[in-house]
């Protein structure tokens, strides 16, 4: 279950939304950490507040998954109903340059499903 997309913009920034029943975070972008420090995150999502200030929404950090290799996203954001809410970027099969954010139950769900194990990173 999808409950948002990231696209790779023409300028290479990269911008979405991701939204369930008790938030919908709207113009979502993700800033890429400048850190050499091994647990620092790759990105930071953030967003706007009502009045036009930057908000920080949670962090993602790159993994891979063990079986294929294949590389994806997973972090948090943090909202004030749901609290910490685990999620995975995905690269969509469809197109390159957008990613889907799945919550991370749904994600290890999903992978039993394709008849393998989710990727644990």
């Amino acid at each position: 279950m999808n409950i948002g997309e990231m696209t790779r913009n023409q300028d290479g920034s990269v911008t979405g939304y991701i939204a369930e029943a008790t938030f919908d975070f709207e113009n979502v972008f993700l800033d890429k950490v400048a850190s050499t420090h091994e647990r620092a995150p790759a990105f930071n999502l953030t967003t706007k507040s009502p009045r036009g200030r930057p908000v920080r929404l949670g962090s993602l950090w790159e993994r891979s998954a063990k079986e294929t290799g294949e590389i994806y996203f997973g972090g948090y954001i943090q909202s004030g109903a749901s609290g910490y809410v685990p999620i995975r970027l995905f690269r969509s099969r469809q197109n390159a340059d957008v990613w889907n954010v799945v919550p991370q139950a749904a994600a290890a769900t999903a992978g039993r499903r394709a008849g393998g194990r989710h990727p644990r990173g």
